[in-house]
C-alpha cells in the first residue's frame, strides 16, 4: 500500500508562481529523488505548509513510491517551470518524467499452430517441483475463473477505477499467463508449466486500453512481486524512455535472486525499449516456428535471448477469442480479423473487386479484395459504399498477414476479415457463389504476435529449469540458457537473436553435467622442480607440479639447450658452470607452463682456484679486466661477453680470445 505525505521544504527549493501562473500552464507526473532525507518528512508545520501554497498555487502531494536504505522516491504532478526550478534547487538526486509503458503484442492472422512449447523443449521436462517457485506476470490483468488457468493464483493492483487484478480488459495478460501456465487438462491449450504446480502471482498495471502503465506503477510491480516470493518476473511491456528509479528497483530485485525477463519491442528497429535493455533484464526475441527472426522484433547489443512469438495460440478472457474466416463450398479457411472491425457473421454472393481501389458494385455482397495500392479501410469502405455487406482483404504475397482499419472511428459498419495470398487466390474459384464470412468474439483462446508473446516462453523455461536445480541462483539459470541456446543468425551471440533459441532441457542438462555454475575455464597447471646435482651430474624432478583442476599430462625440459621428457630427468653437463633450465608441464585440457631456473655444476676439481678470485658462471656478464678461476687456472677478460667458457675461447701470452690464460693456480 502506498502513503500520500506533503512535502515540507519545497518553498526553499522554488521560487514562488502566481495561482494565475500555475494554474495556465500544462502538469505531467514525475518521479523524484531526494538527496536530504529530511524533506519528505511526514509532518510539516502550518507555516510551511502555507508557504508551500503560495509558491505552488496549490498543495502538492508527493506519493511515496519507496523509501529504503537507498533513500526516498516520489511521484508528483509539476509543471516544466517547476521541475526546472526543483532541479537548480540541488535537493534531488534526480527528477525523471513518469512515463507511460505499453504492452508489447499485435494480433495474428495464421494457421494455428502450437509448436512454441516445443521448440523450447518445455514437453521434455516435468514440472514436478515447481510447487518450490512462483512466476510473476506484470501486464494487464488476469482472468481468474478461466477453465484453463490455474485457480489458485494471487495478483495486486494500484489501479484507480475499481479495476481488479483478476480481471482483464485487453486479454493481453492472460495471453501470457497461459503460455507459462495454461493447464494439461485435456482442452485448449497447455502452458511451459501445465501441471498446476508453480505458483502464479500478477499484478496488473494497464488499464481496459492498455493505458496507465506508468513507470512508477511498474517498478511498483516490481517490489510487490518480490514482496509475494515470486522468483521469476515476466515483463510483456515497454517503452523508449529508460528511469533511474525503474532501473533501481529491478536492480534491487536482481540482487534479492530474482531473474528478470522482459521483451525486447516491436518497433522493427534497433533503438533500445525499457525494462529489456536494463543490464539486470533478459531481453527476448522473437522468432516465428522456422526460426527465423520477426520482422517487428527489434534488435540490439541488449537482446539476450529468442523464443516463438509469432502466431502464439494461449488462453485469453472467456468469449472474448477471435473466430475468422470464411466457409466457401463447405470448407471452413482460417482468417485473421482486421483491427478495430466490428463484429458479424454474414452469408452473400462472393464478389471479386480487384484491389478496391474504388467502390464496387457489391450489393448484398462479400468483397474479394486483394492487398497493395490503398489502406485497408478505404478498401473496406469502398466495399461498403458499392453496397457491401462484408469483405475479404487477401495478400499480394505469400503467406498471411495482418492488419488494421486504423483508429475506431473508422466509420466501416462491416466486417473485414484478412486471408493469405494461397487461401485468397484459391477463393475466386468461389466467386459468384454464397460464401459465409465470421468474425466473432467467441472463444477463450486466441492467437497474438509480438515479443510480448515471446517472453513467457523464456520465463516458463526458466522457471521449469530452476525447479529442476532448486540450489541454483538467478544467475546460474540465466548463464545456463545463454549457454545451451540453439544459436541462429551470425555465429555466436548477435543483436537479432542474442545467444538463440532457449532451450529447457539443454539447460537442465548442462546444469546437471556442470554444476550449477557452469562450464568453468580450465585453470593453468603449475611447473615446478629441484635439481640435486654431484659435479657435473645432475637429476631434476619435476613430481611437485600440480593441476588444480586435472592432472598433467606431459613434462618437457630444456636443459641448456638439451630436450628431454619426462617427470624426473638426468643430466650431465660438459663443465663446471651455471646453466638455464626450463620444465614446461602440460595439463589434460592443452593449458601449459613453464618455470626456469639457474643450476650450477663442478667438476669435481679445486674451481675456486687462486686464492681470492671467483668461480667462472656462463650466466654473468663479463668486462675487460675481470679475472677468475676455472678448472684450476686463472684466466684474464680481454673484452665484454657472457657465456664463453675460458678453457675453450682463451688464448696464452696475448688477447686475441676472450680470455687470457694466466697459468696453473698455486
Amino acid at each position: 500500500m502506498t502513503n500520500t505525505f506533503r512535502l515540507t521544504s519545497l518553498a526553499l527549493a522554488l521560487s514562488a508562481l502566481s495561482s494565475t501562473a500555475v494554474n495556465a500552464q500544462e502538469t505531467k507526473q514525475y518521479i523524484l529523488k531526494q538527496s536530504d532525507l529530511a524533506i519528505f518528512a511526514p509532518q510539516a508545520s502550518r507555516f510551511e505548509r502555507a508557504a508551500i501554497s503560495q509558491d505552488f498555487a496549490f498543495e502538492p502531494a508527493a506519493e511515496v513510491l519507496s523509501n529504503d536504505d537507498n533513500g526516498t522516491v516520489v511521484t508528483m504532478e509539476l509543471t516544466a517551470q517547476q521541475v526546472a526550478q526543483l532541479k537548480a534547487s540541488g535537493q534531488y538526486a534526480y527528477i525523471e518524467e513518469d512515463y507511460e509503458y505499453v504492452p508489447f503484442t499485435s494480433t495474428a492472422s495464421a494457421e494455428v499452430s502450437p509448436y512454441g512449447l516445443a521448440e523450447v523443449q518445455a514437453s521434455l521436462l516435468q514440472d514436478t517441483n515447481a510447487d518450490l517457485f512462483k512466476v510473476c506476470v506484470i501486464d494487464s490483468g488476469y482472468d481468474l475463473g478461466h477453465p484453463d488457468l490455474p485457480q489458485n493464483a494471487t495478483g495486486f493492483t494500484d489501479l484507480p477505477g475499481g479495476l481488479t487484478w483478476y480481471q482483464d480488459g485487453s486479454g493481453h495478460g492472460t495471453h501470457v499467463a497461459g503460455t507459462i501456465v495454461a493447464l494439461k487438462n485435456g482442452q485448449g491449450v497447455v502452458g511451459v508449466l501445465p501441471n498446476d504446480k508453480i505458483g502464479v502471482h500478477n499484478v496488473r498495471v494497464f488499464d481496459n486500453d492498455g493505458k496507465q502503465g506508468l513507470t512508477s506503477r511498474i517498478a511498483r510491480a516490481v517490489d510487490n512481486c518480490v514482496e509475494n516470493g515470486a522468483k521469476v518476473i515476466n515483463m510483456s511491456l515497454g517503452g523508449g524512455s529508460p528511469s533511474q528509479y525503474f532501473q533501481e528497483r529491478l536492480q534491487a530485485a536482481y540482487d534479492k535472486g530474482v531473474l528478470l525477463i522482459a521483451a525486447a519491442g516491436n518497433g522493427g528497429d534497433a533503438t533500445l525499449s525499457y525494462p529489456a535493455s536494463y543490464d539486470t533484464v533478459v531481453s527476448v526475441a522473437n522468432i516465428d516456428e522456422n526460426r527465423v527472426k520477426n520482422s517487428s522484433s527489434q534488435y540490439n547489443a541488449q537482446v539476450e535471448i529468442a523464443a516463438p512469438g509469432t502466431n502464439i495460440l494461449s488462453t485469453v478472457p472467456r468469449g472474448t477469442g477471435i473466430t475468422a474466416g470464411v466457409t466457401a463450398n463447405g470448407v471452413f479457411v482460417k482468417g485473421g480479423g482486421m483491427t478495430n472491425s466490428v463484429e458479424g457473421k454474414v452469408s452473400a454472393e462472393l464478389v471479386d473487386c480487384g484491389q478496391g481501389l474504388s467502390a464496387c458494385a457489391a450489393t448484398q455482397s462479400v468483397c474479394l479484395i486483394e492487398r497493395g495500392g490503398a489502406s485497408f479501410k478505404d478498401k473496406a469502405a469502398n466495399c461498403q459504399a458499392g453496397g457491401g455487406v462484408a469483405a475479404i482483404v487477401y495478400n499480394n504475397a505469400p503467406g498471411s498477414f495482418g492488419g488494421t482499419l486504423g483508429d475506431g472511428v473508422h466509420g466501416v459498419t462491416i466486417p473485414v476479415i484478412s486471408l493469405s495470398q494461397e487461401d485468397g487466390t484459391a477463393l475466386l474459384s468461389s466467386v459468384g457463389s454464397t460464401v459465409e464470412v465470421q468474425l466473432e468474439a467467441i472463444l477463450d483462446y486466441d492467437e497474438k504476435s509480438g515479443t510480448s508473446m515471446a517472453s513467457p516462453h523464456v520465463a516458463g523455461v526458466a522457471a521449469l529449469v530452476w525447479s529442476q536445480h532448486p540450489s541454483c541462483s538467478n544467475v546460474d539459470i540465466r548463464n545456463a540458457l545463454n549457454a545451451t541456446a540453439i544459436d541462429l543468425g551470425a555465429a555466436g551471440r548477435d543483436h537479432e537473436y542474442g545467444h538463440g533459441l532457449v532451450q529447457a532441457k539443454a539447460a537442465s542438462d548442462y546444469i546437471a553435467t556442470n554444476g550449477c555454475s557452469g562450464a568453468q575455464d580450465n585453470q593453468l597447471p603449475v611447473a615446478s622442480f629441484t635439481a640435486s646435482c654431484t659435479d657435473l651430474a645432475c637429476s631434476f624432478d619435476a613430481s611437485a607440479s600440480r593441476d588444480p583442476d586435472g592432472q598433467v599430462v606431459a613434462y618437457d625440459w630444456n636443459i641448456d639447450g638439451f630436450a628431454t621428457t619426462g617427470a624426473n630427468v638426468n643430466h650431465a653437463f660438459a663443465n663446471a658452470g651455471s646453466y638455464q633450465v626450463s620444465l614446461t608441464v602440460t595439463d589434460d585440457a592443452g593449458a601449459t607452463h613453464t618455470v626456469t631456473q639457474s643450476v650450477s655444476v663442478t667438476d669435481g676439481n679445486n674451481n675456486s682456484g687462486c686464492s681470492g678470485l671467483e668461480t667462472w658462471s656462463a650466466s654473468k656478464i663479463y668486462r675487460s679486466g675481470n679475472e677468475v678461476a676455472y678448472n684450476g687456472h686463472k684466466y684474464h677478460s680481454n673484452w665484454w661477453h657472457r657465456g664463453k667458457n675460458p678453457a675453450q675461447n682463451s688464448n696464452v701470452g696475448n688477447a686475441w680470445n676472450y680470455w687470457t690464460d694466466l697459468g696453473a693456480c698455486n
